[in-house]
């Protein structure tokens, strides 16, 4: 691996080609390998592991305003998200998003979850 210590932090959110403001540090993306690894124990010699399927979900604090619908998140099918890096210039995109869910509306950044539905690509 290179000798780039700098971590992938997203600070650009842009849903459906549209950019979205979004509290600093909430953008995560959960199970972006697709799979999980478990080990079986074995009754005796070398354990085994098996691989099991896992959702992808990426998950950020939306900042709603007087401009913001929550009906629009909601109704958001087959759409893609893009999540920059703007220090290192990495992105990752995800063509293949739904809406999965969305928290409580009324004490500040409302979290937003989209069902990632296609393996991102990293740029």
């Amino acid at each position: 691996m290179a000798a780039n210590n700098q971590l992938f932090h997203i600070d650009t959110l842009i849903v459906d080609g549209a950019p979205i403001a979004f509290e600093d540090g909430s953008g995560t993306l959960r199970g972006a390998a697709g799979f999980e690894n478990d080990v079986v124990p074995s009754a005796s010699g070398d354990d085994f592991q098996r691989r099991k399927r896992i959702a992808r979900t990426f998950q950020a604090s939306i900042q709603f305003h007087a401009g913001v619908d929550p009906d629009l998140f909601s109704a958001l099918s087959e759409i893609q998200i893009t999540a920059r890096d703007s220090q290192s210039g990495r992105r990752a995109l995800m063509p293949k998003c739904s809406f999965g869910s969305m928290g409580e509306i009324g004490k500040g950044p409302v979290d937003i979850t989209f069902n990632v539905l296609a393996a991102v690509q990293w740029l």
